[in-house]
This record gives C-alpha cells, structure tokens and sequence, in this order.
C-alpha cells in the first residue's frame, strides 16, 4: 500500500534541477545503507499479488546486495555493468555490459534507485515530485529512451532521509512495490557483506 504523505510545499515544475538537489541534500550520506525490504509484485491479470521478504546492503561504491529470504532463498548483487543471480553458492545468471549491452544502462538505473543517486536517474529519466523540506519527498519517473521504455513504464520514489519505498510500473503492466524498513546507515561494509562484492 502506497504511503499518504502530506506535503507542505508545492510541486515544482517537471525536470526542475533544484527539485533533485533539494532532495539529494536531505539523503543520508553515509556510504552503506542496509536494512529489510518487503517486496509485492502484481502481476497483470492476476488478483494474488506476489510477496517476497529479505535484506538489503547498498554500498554506493561498489553496488547492490538483494538477499531475498522468503518464498526461498537468493542472492541478487547489482554492481555497475553487471547483474548476478545466486542461490546459495550456485550462480544462476550473470549479465555483462560487455556481453549485453542494455545491462550497463539497467545496471546503473538499478545501482542509482537503491543508491538514492538521482543525478545518474535524471541521466534516464524525466521527473517531477514534491517535497516538505526536512521531512518527506516523493519522485515520478518516465523514461525518456525506447529502450527503457520497453521495460519500464514508470518508477516513484519515496523517502525522507533515505529512500522508503520504490514503485516500479513495468511496459507490460506489473507494479512492483519495495517497502524499506529497519534501514540504517554506516561508514563501511561488514567482512561477510565486503566478500559479497568479490
């Protein structure tokens, strides 16, 4: 479910850069943020949407860990040119920018949503939001590329100091919503979280 949110302060104009620094200066920035996401995927054309629940590690060098728990166990890690799929030890995909090459542009659209960079989103995207200083913002995004826009039909963000909640609207009509909680942020990554990224 969709967060309400009460904005005191007007939307400002789509594409407007001091929207995107307003919010960027609101971000924690603190290199590592981890915490739980809780993951509903509805499909088009069928009524029971699809849950999953797990861990999160962003490290806004290196990229993204996706360590979903439930239904089963996997490992999603998004680094910058590559995208790589686990379960347990056994790799179950690897993307390359060099093999493919929309893996570099997904890769980096993945890296910046998690990573809350919005400059790089802005490189993608057009955008409008609002935003009450201090408090709450919120993000829409349309991609300005065809091909994007062949698998992304929209994307918001929400979030304060950092990002709450990603809604994601796919070209062929699945909504995707990640919910984050118990997010905190540090200075550097864990041993195990460091081996992760290897």
């Amino acid at each position: 479910m969709m967060v309400a949110m009460t904005f005191a302060a007007s939307a400002h104009a789509a594409g407007d850069p001091a929207l995107l620094r307003a919010v960027q200066s609101q971000l924690a920035d603190d290199t590592v943020v981890r915490g739980d996401f809780t993951q509903t995927r509805q499909l088009a054309g069928i009524k029971k949407p699809l849950t999953a629940k797990g861990t999160f590690v962003v490290e806004k060098t290196r990229g993204v860990l996706w360590r979903t728990q439930t239904p089963f166990p996997q490992t999603l890690r998004v680094k910058q040119g590559e995208i790589l799929q686990k379960d347990g030890d056994r790799v179950l995909m690897v993307l390359r920018a060099d093999q493919e090459p929309a893996v570099n542009a997904i890769s980096r659209v993945l890296f910046s949503l998690f990573a809350g960079d919005l400059a790089t989103l802005a490189d993608f995207f057009d955008y409008t939001g609002k935003i009450d200083k201090g408090k709450a913002w919120q993000l829409s995004f349309t991609p300005r590329n065809d091909g994007l826009r062949a698998v992304i039909a929209s994307l918001s963000l929400e979030g304060d100091k950092v990002v709450r909640q990603v809604t994601l609207t796919s070209a062929a009509g699945d909504i995707t919503r990640i919910t984050f909680s118990n997010v905190g942020t540090a200075a550097a990554l864990t041993a195990d979280e460091r081996a992760q990224f290897e």
